[in-house]
């Protein structure tokens, strides 16, 4: 069987600094059958011509600039469109990916649908090295990193993600950064939704669970995501577009009983997040008495993140 074509899909705005890194990793990947998309998104800070050079020297490069800012959604539609790909692998322009990135996905992939999948749709995210502003360096796992087994998939884990709810081997994050999925995939579960500019990957996720998807997953690192600081990354961002999801999801938040519990206590979490710890104790006491089993169980799932909470509520509030 010959090697199938892979879209490296790379999405750029105002990444002139380090866009040309983002895609030296992708030209450089070990897995040799592959195109370059990238969509830029009206940078003004010579991203675009960056890119079009690039691209005059390397004939693997297609490069497509938006008419309008549409947000990182809209961008990875446009991919998504002009993908002439069997998978397509995501690329954020401020990251790198190790050599070994695509060729360890695509055998993830295809040595799970052949012994688990039963023909449903199969993504597979990578953990990754996240490395903050002050130098501070993160390993994050993500979900299905077990091989040899069913990896979680279906509504356990739209449950997972939006409820907390326990998942064997369902711990970890998946973001686009470092996501794999076949062309036809994305395309069934309908892209991202443009409507977010924060969140899309979250939501993208859950659709895919409801849709019967199975996650699996790369324990090696092999996605370097640099944090950097941008004007749609805030705290308040953040906290609007988690309303939006669960506001989004809310039948399947109403059939667990769950909603107004769930609205709560993101309420919470951004009273933790942003240092109001005399809020964030009273509001945790009012989930605590009026949903005790909830509460403790979401507790219990957040210990473990905690570190990472910190870290995330100090990133975008600017501090060290």
């Amino acid at each position: 069987m010959s090697a199938p074509l892979v879209t490296l899909g790379l999405t750029t705005f105002n990444a002139a600094g380090t866009v040309q890194r983002a895609v030296r990793s992708a030209t450089e990947q070990s897995w040799r059958n592959f195109e370059i998309v990238a969509v830029d998104d009206c940078s003004h800070d010579g991203t675009l011509d960056i890119l079009r050079r690039l691209a005059a020297a390397s004939p693997e490069i297609r490069v497509f600039c938006n008419a309008a800012n549409v947000g990182v959604a809209g961008s990875r539609n446009r991919i998504l469109g002009e993908a002439r790909g069997e998978f397509v692998a995501f690329f954020d322009d401020d990251d790198e990916s190790l050599p070994e990135r695509i060729a360890s996905q695509i055998k993830r992939i295809l040595d799970y649908e052949r012994e688990f999948a039963g023909g449903a749709p199969v993504i597979c995210h990578t953990a990754r090295r996240v490395v903050y502003p002050d130098g501070t360096v993160r390993v994050e796992p993500t979900m299905g990193q077990t091989v040899g087994r069913r990896a979680p998939a279906g509504l356990a884990v739209a449950r997972r993600i939006l409820l907390g709810t326990p998942l064997e081997d369902g711990y970890g994050a998946c973001p686009t950064c470092c996501q794999m999925a076949r062309l036809s995939t994305y395309r069934a579960v309908g892209g991202f939704d443009p409507a977010l500019r924060r969140g899309e990957d979250t939501d993208f996720n859950i659709r895919l669970a409801r849709a019967g998807g199975h996650f699996v997953g790369i324990a090696k690192p092999l996605v370097i995501q640099t944090m950097t600081k941008t004007s749609e990354k805030s705290l308040a961002e953040e906290y609007d577009n988690w309303l939006r999801l669960i506001e989004k999801h809310r039948d399947l938040l109403e059939e667990a009983g769950q909603f107004s519990f769930c609205r709560r206590w993101i309420e919470a979490k951004q009273a933790f997040l942003e240092r109001r710890h005399l809020v964030f104790i009273r509001r945790l006491a009012s989930l605590a008495l009026a949903h005790p089993g909830h509460t403790g169980r979401r507790v219990l799932m957040a210990l473990p993140n905690l570190g990472l909470n910190r870290r995330f509520g100090r990133f975008h509030e600017g501090r060290p």
